[in-house]
């Protein structure tokens, strides 16, 4: 028999017009349709949206607030972690609830399975596009080796005119030196036209004076050419240098980590350069052999921690981390809610001082005490001397200590110790002490009860 499984969503290409559109998969509850703007063939990633409603008078209908343009997707996402059904012995079963909760289950089940065709999208998008890094890796490391051929080439070509350049300025000298000693023979007369002589070797003594001179100078341009086309060939070795480097770094970025669950499971006869990455990384910061962990990196249940081992030491490498819920990071704009955990405590916010080297805490209340309260600051500063008092209800104020009246009750109902070295008094005419409770004076205290 052909299986025809459910299809769990529905893809659609906005027009810029259109906001209703229909849906074929079933559901349990209208917060289970959700929406994505951009899809997979392509495997990028798609931005989730809000802006749309479930039709109330057509529940296969989605109304979206403005009208999408592109790819969308409308899918299922059920929830699995409460059953809509429990039962109790002794109790009835009713059909309703046994379908709710196998109807869970296959919704839950059928979701996955779209989810994991998308993942295998994702890696393997990400295996091409490490391939395709290597490929660039290797087309830059060979120009970074050509620009270095060419830069050697250059500087050699560089010396050769330096030396030219030498040679012909000593060949201008030479020659400077013969047009004067011509000129001084110029002088003398053998009586047989040695004048007219000497004057004609002079001039041509000065023209190739003047040749050797100009020679000179354009070995000179020539080898200042030479070297500045040599500083550019270093210069782009550099750059291609730094783009090898750079494509080397993206590709150890683009290596598949295999998920390990806790630091437990930890593989004790791992290969050599071997990526995992520790879902759950409470205890990472005690487990050895670790290098590279950063200072006073402690693991959490909600952080994944990335991992490299080496055969060189036989050591695992500390590569980076991750929340496992990247919104847990920030403060939702509407009642966030600072959590605690079993290393830290309870939540709390720290407010640094301006050079972030110490500061203060709000800390709440431990687990054992149950607390579950809220206290309102007041609408204003006070006064002068007021203090902040509770109404009982968790509504703050501002309010006068009035020094003319001092109130005690007249039954103790919790125990009370005077610290060392402290007057301390009650007042009557009834004080009662309830049965169980003690009243501890310290080391010179005096209790005074005034009736």
């Amino acid at each position: 028999m052909a299986c025809n499984p459910t299809v769990q969503y529905n893809d659609f290409t906005g027009n810029g017009s259109t906001t209703a559109y229909t849906f074929t998969f079933p559901y349990d509850n209208t917060t289970d349709v959700q929406v994505r703007l951009g899809t997979y063939p392509n495997y990028t990633y798609p931005s989730y949206t809000t802006e749309y409603s479930v039709d109330s008078a057509n529940p296969t209908v989605i109304n979206f607030v403005n009208a999408p343009t592109g790819p969308i997707r409308i899918f299922r996402c059920t929830p699995n972690a409460v059953l809509p059904a429990t039962f109790q012995p002794g109790s009835a079963i009713r059909s309703s609830d046994l379908n709710n909760n196998f109807n869970q289950s296959l919704y839950v089940t059928q979701d996955a399975s779209i989810r994991s065709v998308d993942a295998q999208g994702v890696a393997d998008t990400a295996y091409s596009q490490s391939i395709t890094a290597i490929a660039t890796a290797n087309t830059a490391l060979s120009t970074a080796q050509t620009a270095e051929a060419n830069s050697i080439q250059a500087v050699n070509t560089a010396n050769t005119a330096n030396t030219n350049a030498t040679n012909a300025v000593n060949t201008a000298n030479t020659a400077n030196t013969n047009s004067t000693a011509a000129l001084n023979n110029s002088r003398e007369s053998d009586g047989s036209g040695g004048f007219t002589s000497a004057i004609a070797k002079a001039n041509t003594a000065v023209t190739t004076s003047n040749a050797a001179s100009a020679t000179a100078n354009t070995a000179s341009t020539n080898a200042s050419a030479a070297v500045t086309t040599a500083n550019t060939a270093e210069t782009n070795s550099s750059a291609a240098v730094t783009t090898s480097n750079a494509v080397q770094t993206a590709l150890a970025n683009a290596v598949l980590y295999t998920p390990i669950a806790n630091v437990a499971n930890i593989p004790g006869s791992p290969s050599n350069e071997d990526y995992i990455e520790v879902q759950n990384s409470n205890g990472i910061e005690t487990f050895s052999p670790l290098a590279n962990l950063p200072s006073g990196f402690v693991g959490a249940a909600g952080l994944t921690v990335r991992l490299k081992y080496t055969t060189t030491g036989s050591t695992w490498s500390f590569q980076n981390y991750f929340a496992n819920d990247s919104e847990t990071r920030y403060l939702t704009k509407n009642l966030p809610v600072v959590t605690g955990d079993s290393t830290n405590g309870s939540g709390q916010i720290t407010l640094n001082c301006e050079n972030n080297s110490h500061g203060i805490k709000i800390k709440g209340p431990p687990h054992s005490a149950g607390a579950n309260y809220t206290l309102t600051l007041p609408n204003n500063t006070g006064t002068s001397g007021q203090a902040l008092t509770t109404n009982g209800s968790g509504v703050l104020s501002f309010a006068t200590v009035d020094s003319a009246f001092i109130e005690t009750p007249q039954a103790i109902t919790v125990n009370k110790v005077i610290a060392a070295s402290t007057n301390a008094g009650m007042m009557g005419p009834t004080v009662a002490i309830n049965s169980g409770i003690s009243i501890t004076v310290g080391a010179n205290s005096q209790l005074t009860v005034l009736k």
